[in-house]
């Protein structure tokens, strides 16, 4: 296709000459096309025929010389045409002239002879019929030479080359020879084109004789086959792409090998389905993106590759995908190879691969909480937040894990609620934000198999979904015995009567999470003869691996009320005592129908331990025979019908490292009631150092307030124990509940900094292991119950 692309209507013919016409040379875009069909060449015997001159959209003057220099227009003045006649040469020019463009099909000369005739015509008869037009069109092509020449700042090639470069195409144009024994040029690239509706050239164009060479690199040096097309590379740009990146290119850090880059979860570029940015196989050639963890992203790139705008464009995808850039680098293609090769290995070998990038996140989390250990898992989204806060329970405290963007988190849950949720314990199809719901999900973490206690309920301006890490290993499952729990020895002893008993209850209390279902595991463990026993467990839902039981778990629905759970739960209990049971573990007692079918098991000589919330013995026993639970008073008093009942409660232990010295922490009048209150020694007292140390300081967990989590250890175990006595009993049976409690202190046989637990509280065993610097008693000050107001009675000596 020509340069010479639109033509007009008109008949008349611009003035300026033959050559003259050259100089209203435009690009595609800027030129119009005409209407009417281009006029045909000259035919034999006649005169020569030119194409009607084009009509510039834009009225600025171009020329030839601009799409010699690639087109970039912005440094080169206009050239305005001149109506002054220009003197003729001293002498013909010896050649044709042929510029470095493509020419159209039927622009120039018939420089054929007619047929028959055998003999081209000359360059002379040419000039001479030419006459004035050829001078003009000389004289402008000089004048333009020298702008170019003087633009790029070649003084030597203002002079030198800009005569040879005309004298030689002057040659070219009108010598003895004829135009076809000049060498044949090819075809430009694909991407030149010009107005629309112009027939392409087949046939190859003359080559220039010489070009003024640039020394501006934004105006690129043709060859033999004139300007590098787009899209191609010269020797030099290969040159620069094969050089090793450094930053001092972009700015940019530079990625030495696959192994420096940070440790990531996945990469999030690929040509598969489950791929967060889709890329196709050049681009992984040259692109990369990890996600080190939910919602943070590295990418690396090649040097050149970080200067076009395709990298910008990924970098923002990546950010609608809810994924921030937090590093850019630079990387060669054989690092970005062996980052995706690395990968690939990693997930045919032992990793299974993710769904989806929400469920990849979620297990991110998971896997951070097992790693610190902590218990439980918070998710706390609100309306009037942009952020939510995902929180763990760590030693017993709540620490600020991460503040994750609400889109994120809410993909996470959907899908984990989807995919992952057992579908026998879960209470709804998918995840309702506006519903309570309840569900077990077990995965895997590191090396370890857990049980996910799903709970979530909507709450003001949001909702919360909270997740309790458990144990969830039935082939090797591993039991946490009431002794590793930091029970007292009276205590153990009293449990162990709990295994030699016919019938009966045994109640735990406590506040939630304060391992009643962890302590009910074992008693049901610690059998002696339970290999000879069937047991049962009814859970809502399963929670623990219990593989030496048959184990039953309730699914209650989010719309069901708590009539129908109790009803339901009361079915499954029903349906037990017909199956011929040794003893029975109820995860929680609620209603009065559960009660009562319990209260039926223990009567006819089955053991049945179950948990319940209340604040203390004395109080579980008030809750069972209040209006709720409805238990029968003299059945609640019979003798052996409650075996034991226990209150319990989890606290953090302290840091032995760093741990400081409570009497230079706490105030005086605190350790003065310690030692005239409790008799206990405040000297061995510790307080915990919320700085910690290495051994406790966990980094990546901050409270509220800003502070890192440190200074504790795993939570122990204290606990109240309680056998009823006859006179216990009897106080009970009247509704007693001050007598009964007096009766219950009274068997207190020792002081409080013995480890002797008969007859102490909960309270007075966290006093005894503060007195070994086991636990802060600040703790027992803040969060149990002042020093100034604990009430205490009179032990079986009449002693406070």
């Amino acid at each position: 296709m020509g340069i010479f692309s639109g033509v007009e209507t008109d008949d008349t013919q611009a003035s300026g000459g033959f050559l003259k016409r050259f100089r209203g040379v435009r690009p595609s875009a800027f030129v119009e096309a005409g209407q009417a069909a281009p006029q045909p060449a000259g035919q034999p015997g006649q005169e020569p025929t030119f194409r009607e001159p084009t009509r510039a959209i834009n009225p600025t003057v171009s020329f030839l010389g601009r799409r010699l220099s690639g087109d970039d227009v912005e440094d080169v003045e206009s050239y305005i045409e001149s109506d002054k006649p220009v003197a003729a040469p001293a002498s013909p020019p010896e050649a044709v002239y042929a510029p470095c463009v493509q020419q159209p099909e039927h622009v120039g000369v018939n420089v054929h002879a007619p047929s028959g005739e055998g003999v081209a015509e000359s360059g002379a008869d040419v000039a001479g019929r030419l006459g004035d037009e050829y001078v003009e069109g000389e004289k402008a092509l000089r004048e333009l030479d020298e702008l170019i020449a003087a633009q790029r700042g070649s003084p030597s090639q203002t002079a030198a080359g800009h005569s040879s470069a005309t004298e030689t195409a002057s040659v070219a144009a009108f010598g003895a020879e004829p135009v076809t024994s000049v060498q044949p040029r090819a075809q430009p690239h694909p991407e030149q084109q010009f107005a629309p509706g112009a027939t392409p050239r087949n046939e190859p164009l003359p080559a220039v004789a010489s070009v003024p060479v640039s020394s501006n690199p934004r105006y690129p040096t043709p060859g033999a086959h004139g300007a590098t097309a787009p899209g191609e590379h010269n020797a030099d740009d290969e040159e620069d792409d094969n050089e090793e990146p450094t930053s001092a290119l972009n700015g940019r850090p530079v990625l030495v090998s696959a192994d420096a880059l940070p440790d990531f979860k996945r990469i999030v570029t690929g040509t598969d389905g489950d791929a967060t940015l889709k890329l196709s196989t050049a681009a992984r050639k040259e692109f990369v993106a990890v996600e080190i963890q939910p919602g943070i992203a590295i990418v690396a790139a090649t040097a050149r590759f970080s200067e076009r705008a395709q990298f910008t464009t990924f970098v923002k995808d990546l950010a609608a995908r809810d994924l921030l850039v937090q590093e850019e680098m630079i990387a060669t293609e054989e690092v970005i190879a062996a980052i995706y090769e690395g990968k690939r290995r990693e997930v045919t070998g032992t990793v299974e691969r993710e769904a989806s990038r929400a469920i990849g996140n979620f297990r991110d989390i998971i896997e951070a909480a097992h790693a610190y250990g902590a218990s439980d898992i918070a998710f706390e989204p609100r309306d009037f937040r942009g952020e939510v806060e995902v929180r763990f329970r760590v030693n017993g405290d709540v620490y600020t894990y991460r503040r994750l963007p609400k889109t994120i988190v809410r993909r996470a849950l959907s899908a984990a609620y989807s995919d992952l949720v057992q579908k026998n314990t879960n209470s709804g199809n998918s995840f309702q934000p506006s519903a309570t719901q309840s569900a077990m999900i077990p995965l895997v973490a590191g090396r370890d198999t857990i049980n996910l206690r799903w709970q979530s309920a909507p709450t003001v301006g949001g909702y919360d979904v909270a997740l309790r890490l458990l144990d969830g290993n039935f082939k090797n499952y591993s039991v946490l015995m009431p002794g590793q729990m930091g029970l007292a020895p009276s205590q153990l002893a009293l449990i162990d009567t709990l295994n030699y008993v016919s019938g009966g209850i045994t109640v735990l209390t406590g506040e939630t999470g304060s391992g009643k279902t962890t302590l009910l595991r074992a008693l049901s463990y610690m059998l002696p003869d339970r290999e000879l026993k069937k047991q049962f467990a009814v859970s809502e839902p399963s929670e623990y691996p219990l593989p030496w039981l048959s184990e039953i778990s309730i699914i209650r629905r989010p719309d069901e009320t708590d009539d129908e759970a109790n009803r339901k739960y009361a079915e499954v209990i029903r349906t037990l005592m017909r199956m011929d049971p040794d003893d029975v573990t109820i995860s929680e007692v609620r209603d009065r129908v559960v009660m009562g079918l319990v209260s039926e098991l223990a009567l006819t000589g089955h053991p049945v331990r179950f948990s319940l919330h209340a604040g203390d013995i004395i109080s579980a026993f008030m809750r069972m025979a209040g209006g709720r639970l409805m238990l029968p008073i003299d059945e609640l008093a019979a003798e052996g019908f409650v075996n034991a009942v226990g209150n319990q409660k989890l606290i953090p232990t302290l840091c032995p490292h760093c741990k400081l010295p409570a009497e230079d922490v706490m105030q005086e009048a605190d350790l003065e009631l310690l030692r005239s209150k409790f008799g206990l020694d405040t000297s061995r007292m510790a307080c915990r150092n919320h700085a910690g140390c290495q051994h406790c300081r966990l980094d990546g967990l901050f409270s509220r307030d800003g502070k890192v989590a440190g200074g504790t250890k795993r939570p122990t175990l204290v606990a109240e124990l309680y056998r009823p006595t006859d006179e216990f009993r009897q106080r009970i049976a009247v509704r007693d509940w001050t007598g009964a409690r007096e009766v219950w202190r009274r068997e207190r046989k020792t002081a409080f900094d013995n480890e002797d637990m008969t007859g102490k509280t909960v309270y007075e065993h966290a006093l005894f292991k503060a007195s070994r610097g086991e636990i802060d008693p600040q703790f027992i000050n803040r969060s149990m119950q002042s020093f100034g107001q604990y009430r205490v009675f009179p032990g079986a000596d009449g002693k406070l």
